[in-house]
């Protein structure tokens, strides 16, 4: 029988356990992977840290889901799993909702009270976390990263990588490049170059000052 292991135990990682737990086509739950052994300690769960990622063994019933939240350590701890066969599964929460004609990568996750409306695109490695919606032919590039609140208008196209902080709203029919990151409650209202960070109210891009000499 299929068991599912959750790669991280830290904050996003113990979500993940009950939400996987409340999700449509629930699987049992093995246990978690942390190259922190000591993740769990102080923390009441009834499945163990089953060892370090960076050197665990995919079983033959061994399904996975990624619990990080950071985008660049989620495609690194991944791709350490696919390099060595494993195979990810989508996770929907039951209170999720899905339109018709939606298309999902392997390994996304629909966490409590997501809307993913018709005709999008989610790549893989996408997270919709709580009560975030990607609108009507929207497009999600793989690895990104959309946190809680979030609203994803019609026809926007996210690059790959893309970091959304809570309740952001990126406005119809914008574009975002691979890497960007938006920043909790920003407003885009114009396209966003990769890997720029923008913030604020509409969306300005970020820079560090840097001290007088």
């Amino acid at each position: 029988m299929k068991q599912l292991v959750i790669i991280g135990a830290g904050g996003f990682g113990r979500e993940m356990l009950a939400w996987a737990r409340q999700s449509v086509a629930a699987l049992p739950v093995k246990g978690f992977l942390d190259d922190n052994l000591h993740a769990l300690d102080g923390f009441s769960k009834d499945v163990p840290i089953l060892g370090r990622i960076v050197d665990y063994v995919p079983g033959p019933d061994d399904v996975f889901v990624c619990g990080i939240g950071i985008v660049e350590a989620k495609r690194r701890c991944v791709q350490q799993i696919l390099a060595r066969g494993g195979v990810f599964t989508t996770v929907i929460h039951s209170t999720a909702v899905l339109g018709e004609n939606v298309v999902l990568g392997d390994g996304v996750i629909l966490c409590p009270f997501a809307v993913v409306d018709s005709d999008t695109r989610l790549g893989d490695f996408v997270t919709v976390n709580l009560h975030s919606t990607v609108g009507h032919d929207a497009v999600i590039g793989r690895w990104s990263q959309l946190h809680c609140h979030v609203d994803i208008t019609g026809g926007v196209t996210l690059g790959e990588g893309v970091l959304a902080g809570s309740h952001a709203t990126i406005l119809p029919g914008l574009k975002v490049g691979d890497g960007a990151t938006i920043g909790a409650g920003a407003v885009v209202t114009r396209d966003v170059r990769a890997g720029a960070t923008v913030f604020g109210v509409p969306a300005r891009p970020y820079f560090v000052r840097k001290a007088a000499p």
